[in-house]
């Protein structure tokens, strides 16, 4: 060996290890990232739709190009809640199959927006119709959705709203939802959360089951499940403010049921935040299980340092919680988490929020993507190829091998446009570095 061999021999070995000692001892991030397409596309306008908002996305995991978009189409108070379809991954889509009746005014937007979930064999949708909330089932391999009925079992005129429905690994359908029925009077501002099990793929629910009282008013309640048939709800909830000021504090709060929901453990804070703030902030918090690990993403703004969307998880079916940790990290004013499970036991957050990079951090709101690995580390957050309008309340849904697919409402001709953003897993590229840096001349 001469003198240059082993002199460029000895910078690879050492420049392979100040890699090593830089990816190793950062425990908090993760080389791996996601490949989008380079622009995003208003698929439904291009389908003749218009305006479109508040998409909500499905992917099949046993198919690389079958997709589902639940959406809101047509002008507030005229709109309709509509199926399309696509069997090309999101090249086109067809329909529409419409799921509720016409010239019926609905909650089509917002943190009060429809919800929309689907399996290989069923496709389930839940939404507001003039304060009442509906549920209806697809039939017919989703060529049309069956009769609306009431989720609500409660007599009398109360609002009720907000919804959230997930399937269990028994295949029961759950729903959670915000409502009003416990309110005693015109100034009385008491919202509950209440909970509705369906075990006939959504023919009918049994009785709803109150899970807590004064909760946030406008911040969408959501669900979990554990890998032991756990049922978790988390929500927001309102905690006495010991500084007796006007404002509340409105943490993160979980409750477990380990009877499919007929009877629930005594709420717990997730995180004890203590966002003190008068007025609800409109936004819920998202959940994906990866295994045993039950991840939950949400906003808080109680301080400069932990202000962003939070990250948190259970590894023992929501009896304990880890420390939540920023998983916005540097990006500003982020919002709106969703998060999906992947196949190869990593997990994707995606919020909306803006580059401190740009316009002195001051750019358009736009999509951002974390990517959670299997060990707890988060990628830097990837900005999701976008357009020259804000983004707006982001969704994610996973496909198979990789692929994730990010919907959110944005503008096209000056009225809302849902747009649909294709991605795909890329290695990292500390991994290609080393690997070049060890292999052969």
């Amino acid at each position: 060996m001469n003198r240059h061999d082993f002199a460029l021999r000895v910078c690879r070995a050492a420049l392979a290890a100040a890699v090593l000692v830089g990816t190793v001892g950062c425990r908090q991030r993760t080389s791996e990232t996601i490949s989008f397409e380079p622009e995003p596309r208003p698929v439904l306008a291009k389908a003749g739709f218009s305006p479109t908002l508040y998409a909500r996305v499905a992917a099949n995991s046993a198919s690389s190009s079958a997709l589902r978009m639940l959406a809101t189409i047509g002008e507030p108070g005229h709109s309709r809640l509509a199926l399309l379809s696509s069997i090309d991954g999101g090249d086109s889509f067809a329909g529409p199959v419409w799921v509720n009746g016409e010239s019926k005014p609905i909650r089509g937007s917002g943190e009060g927006g429809p919800a929309f979930v689907a399996t290989p064999d069923q496709m389930y949708a839940a939404w507001t119709e003039e304060g009442e909330l509906l549920f209806a089932r697809a039939i017919n391999r989703g060529a049309s959705f069956a009769e609306p009925i009431k989720l609500a079992d409660s007599k009398g005129h109360f609002f009720s709203g907000y919804p959230t429905l997930a399937v269990a690994p028994n295949e029961d359908v759950y729903a959670v939802w915000l409502d009003t029925r416990e309110q005693t009077s015109a100034s009385d501002d008491n919202y509950s959360v209440f909970l509705a099990r369906s075990t006939d793929h959504g023919a009918s629910f049994g009785a709803n089951v109150r899970i807590a009282s004064k909760t946030c008013e406008c911040c969408r309640p959501t669900l979990a499940f554990g890998s032991r048939g756990e049922v978790m709800v988390i929500w927001r909830h309102l905690y006495q403010n010991p500084s007796q000021v006007p404002a509340t504090i409105r943490d993160m709060t979980v409750v477990v049921s380990t009877d499919n929901g007929n009877t629930f453990s005594a709420p717990q804070r997730i995180a004890a935040d203590n966002w003190k703030l008068t007025g609800c902030p409109d936004s819920g918090a998202a959940t994906a299980r990866v295994g045993n690990r039950v991840y939950v993403a949400w906003l808080t703004e109680a301080s400069p340092e932990v202000a962003g969307v939070r990250l948190s998880w259970s590894d023992d079916g929501g009896e304990t919680w880890a420390p939540s940790v920023k998983g916005s990290q540097e990006v500003l004013d982020a919002n709106y988490p969703s998060l999906t499970a992947m196949d190869d036991g990593t997990a994707v957050l995606v919020f909306q929020g803006r580059d401190p990079k740009q316009r002195a951090g001051w750019s358009e709101v736009g999509v951002f993507a974390v990517r959670i690995a299997a060990d707890g580390r988060l990628s830097p957050p990837i900005s999701v190829p976008g357009i020259s309008s804000t983004a707006s309340r982001p969704t994610i849904a996973a496909g198979s091998n990789g692929r994730v697919f990010v919907s959110w409402t944005g503008a096209q001709d000056g009225k809302p446009a849902v747009f649909l953003a294709r991605g795909r897993f890329a290695e990292g590229s500390s991994r290609s570095l080393i690997a070049g840096l060890l292999g052969s001349r």
